[in-house]
This record gives C-alpha cells, structure tokens and sequence, in this order.
C-alpha cells in the first residue's frame, strides 16, 4: 500500500473517532469507509468542491475548546478538525447541521486525545523524525495527490503532520492493545451475504483476503469504541464551546 493512502486511513480514522459514543454509527462508519476505499485510486477522479467553513463556525487559533485530562486542546487543532468531518459529510451527502459537526469535531478531538495518553502511558511514542520520515515518503510516492488533497481540507503542511503523527500513535496503539482474529467460518459467512446482494462477486478465494481484512477492521475499530468509551469513563473533560 502506498503510503500517501495514509491520508485517506486518516480520515477514516476520525469516523470512527466521531462515532465513539454515538448512536447507531456502526452502519454509517463502514458506507462511509467503503466509499472513501472506492474513491482511493491511483487516478484520483473528479476533484470535488471545495467546503468553506464560516466565520461563526470557526474558533480563534489561541482559544481552549476542550480540556481533558488536564491537557488544553485549542482551535488551531479544532478548525481543521470541523473542516475535515464537514467536508466528509458533505461527499458522502450525510445531512448534519452546525451543532451536529460541532459535537462530532469535539468527540473526535477528545477520543484521539484519550488514545494518545493511553499509549503515552503504555510506553507507545512516536517522534519528530517518525513522522518527519513518514510525511517525506509520502511526498516522494504521490505528492501532486498529497497537495490535492492539503488543498481540500484546507491544511497547512504542520496540521497534516499533526493529523499523521495522530494516526501513527493510533496504528501502534491498535498493534500493540488488540489481537483480532478472523476465522474461516466468518469469512465464508460474510461472502454467502454479498453472494446474496450480488451474484457476480467473483470466487471467494478471489476476494478471501479483502473480506478478512474488512472483518478485521470492522472488529478492530469495534474494540477501538470500546476501549475509548472505557478511558472516557475514568477522564477529567471539561468542554469550552
């Protein structure tokens, strides 16, 4: 896999994130990843339009949006957030108002804060020069993909590389706190149901390794929501806005 899709693993990643704690998100979160998969290929398709984000919605750079555990979160890091989840929502024609995107943006923000000190706890780092390495071979495989796409969500060089540092800590952090396994059984399962939607899915030894890997992220990101509702629980958060 190419490391520029890591942008797109990102922004996967705050769906999930967002959907932490809310209701019926589950079936949401994987149209959602299916669609952003689909729309990942090497030629990039149409581009889309630009979202703006109003001056009502934004928060100054320096202002305190959430605190948790003690640690300020402030819109430097809020603004692109919201852009990123509105901008999102608008591909995939989800229908959700200010104060919706408001709350998904602080969710995210406050679930990813809360994963980031638990590996920080559990010894899981990741440095400068990780994600200094990581962003250059980015740039090197697809960097014409990577400007199109800083150019969509508005993002300055240091904000993705804040978002990447973000989906780094979180990678170790599933690697090292959860061990999913997919069975046969549950794979032959799943493809019997796509059969059933769709006949000229092909052989299943054709399609066994991107059903196993789509019911290990389905498992994976489920045990993801509920280890975030858990550190939820025991945290101090106090929200600003």
């Amino acid at each position: 896999m190419k490391k520029w899709i890591i942008f797109a693993l990102t922004i996967t990643l705050a769906f999930v994130l967002a959907a932490c704690g809310g209701d019926n998100e589950e079936d949401k979160t994987a149209e959602q990843d299916e669609q952003q998969e689909e729309g990942n290929t090497e030629d990039g398709g149409e581009k889309p339009e630009p979202v703006e984000i109003t001056d009502e919605e934004k928060v100054d750079d320096g202002e305190t949006v959430v605190s948790v555990n003690g640690e300020e979160i402030k819109g430097d890091r809020y603004n692109p957030a919201y852009l990123q989840l509105k901008t999102m929502n608008t591909q995939f024609n989800q229908d959700v108002n200010e104060d919706q995107l408001k709350k998904q943006t602080l969710d995210m923000l406050i679930n990813q804060q809360l994963i980031n000190q638990d590996a920080a706890d559990k010894g899981i780092e990741v440095s400068k020069d990780d994600v200094q390495k990581e962003f250059d071979t980015i740039k090197k495989e697809g960097k014409d993909r990577l400007n199109t796409a800083l150019e969509q969500f508005q993002l300055n060089e240091e904000q993705f590389k804040n978002m990447l540092r973000d989906n780094l800590i979180t990678s170790q952090y599933l690697n090292a706190e959860f061990d999913i396994e997919v069975t046969d059984k549950e794979v032959e399962d799943y493809y019997k149901q796509m059969k059933e939607q769709n006949e000229e899915i092909g052989k299943l030894e054709d399609v066994k390794d991107r059903i196993k890997q789509t019911l290990k992220d389905e498992k994976t990101n489920e045990q993801l929501q509920k280890r975030v509702e858990k550190l939820k629980e025991d945290a101090d958060v106090e929200t600003m806005i």
